[in-house]
């Protein structure tokens, strides 16, 4: 005799039952966590309160240039400095950013970015 199915037996009913519910749970975790992004871009202003900063962006592909304004909550992360304050207009950064409510984007960690050039307490050498 052939076994089917039949999901009026307790067994059956309960891991239907935990399954969709797995599967619903696991489905709302993947749409409350928003997509980490990053990008390299030249700070143009800090606000005065330090709760953002403007950064010019050139988009590698087609070379065209956006202004962006990030925003800083509790979660942002800062590398190497103690404050938005430190950051001047022209240097480059790195930012690891979430899209927040109404489009706003968050930052989650800010670097400065060195750029290529002799080590630090080299720059006077001139040799033996």
């Amino acid at each position: 005799m052939k076994k089917s199915w039949d999901l009026s037996r307790p067994v059956l009913k309960r891991l239907f039952f935990f399954s969709l519910a797995f599967l619903t749970f696991s489905l709302c975790l993947d749409a409350a966590e928003p997509m980490m992004k990053t990008l390299s871009a030249h700070v143009v202003k800090v606000a005065e309160d330090s709760s953002s900063i403007d950064v010019d962006f050139r988009h590698p592909a087609t070379e065209e240039t956006r202004r962006l304004t990030f925003y800083v909550d509790n979660q942002t992360g800062l590398s190497r400095f103690k404050a938005l304050k430190e950051l001047r207009a022209g240097q480059v950064v790195s930012i690891d950013y979430v899209e927040g409510e109404k489009h706003r984007l968050l930052i989650r960690r800010i670097a400065r970015v060195n750029l290529s050039g002799p080590p630090a307490g080299l720059e006077k050498f001139r040799g033996l």
